[in-house]
């Protein structure tokens, strides 16, 4: 699957989110779902999706296939418009990966990958829970 470096309306973005990112308190993931270690590289991990069923399809087969150690707790969806949006205003990166053609990251911006507190809290009271 090749995709263009542009993220298309329509799309959806799918993010695992392990047991220890979730709050049962609120049933959504913490914001720290969304966040990243100060030291690591890259945005938030997410598989694009695509704009038809069969790359959404295929999008969540491989995000739980490449999957290693423990189990999501759940999967969500976020929409990238709302990402997008000027209340967001977030940089979505295409990054496939080897074995992974859907591999996409999420960015503050386009010069700094990390997401604010406001942002990661933000995805996490939007996303929706699909698995």
């Amino acid at each position: 699957m090749n995709f263009s470096e542009e993220f298309q309306n329509g799309e959806t973005l799918l993010r695992g989110v392990l047991p220890c990112f979730w709050s049962d308190d609120y049933n959504r993931p913490f914001s720290s779902a969304f966040k990243k270690k100060k030291e690591e590289d890259g945005g938030i991990s997410v598989n694009r999706t695509g704009e038809n069923r069969k790359c959404y399809d295929e999008s969540f087969e491989q995000l739980v296939k490449n999957k290693k150690g423990t189990a999501f707790k759940v999967i969500v969806e976020l929409n990238v418009e709302f990402c997008q949006s000027e209340d967001l205003n977030l940089y979505l990166k295409y990054r496939p990966t080897e074995d992974n053609d859907y591999h996409s990251e999420i960015h503050k911006s386009k010069d700094e990958p990390a997401l604010t507190n406001s942002q990661a809290k933000k995805l996490a009271e939007v996303c929706r829970i699909i698995a």
